[in-house]
């Protein structure tokens, strides 16, 4: 009977470490389409501009390049939105999931799975470098939203310019 309970509880930490795992690697996903969604459109939107402003100025024959870059904006806005969000869902459910493994298997341990992770962080939190990057950009996420949503600001300057 022991060997079977034995048995049962790797059986249920290999379950929840595979979920953990596969959760994260979700989350990673995501960030990689949100940040490769979001370049190609900074490039799509770079060119765009390159040919309207190629001639000097921006006239109204150039009206429909306006408007496919204030399209780009407006999609890679709401694509980087999206996938925060589901990077978001997928980051909190791995925490929740760590958070079952530290209280059901490491609970009586010298440390836990998250007090390794927050000891592991100290060095690098308490460094210059990165409270001034944080200080200015605040998350990661807010910068990944700030790119599409200037692009959506140049393209309605642009499309304004252009009537």
């Amino acid at each position: 009977m022991a060997e079977e309970l034995t048995d049962l509880v790797k059986a249920r930490k290999d379950l929840v470490w595979g979920l953990y795992s596969d959760v994260r690697l979700h989350a990673r996903h995501a960030e990689m389409l949100r940040s490769n969604v979001v370049n190609v459109m900074i490039v799509v939107a770079s060119v765009l501009v390159a040919v309207i402003a190629n001639d000097g100025g921006v006239e109204r024959s150039e009206l429909p390049l306006c408007v496919a870059v204030t399209l780009a904006g407006l999609i890679g806005l709401a694509f980087a939105a999206s996938y925060t969000e589901l990077f978001e869902r997928n980051r909190r459910r791995a925490v929740r999931l760590r958070q079952h493994l530290d209280d059901e298997f490491f609970a009586d341990g010298p440390a836990s799975l998250a007090s390794l992770l927050d000891e592991a962080d100290v060095p690098h939190e308490s460094s210059r470098l990165h409270r001034w990057t944080r200080g200015i950009t605040g998350t990661t996420q807010r910068f990944w939203l700030l790119l599409p949503a200037a692009v959506l600001v140049a393209g309605g300057v642009l499309t304004a310019v252009a009537l």
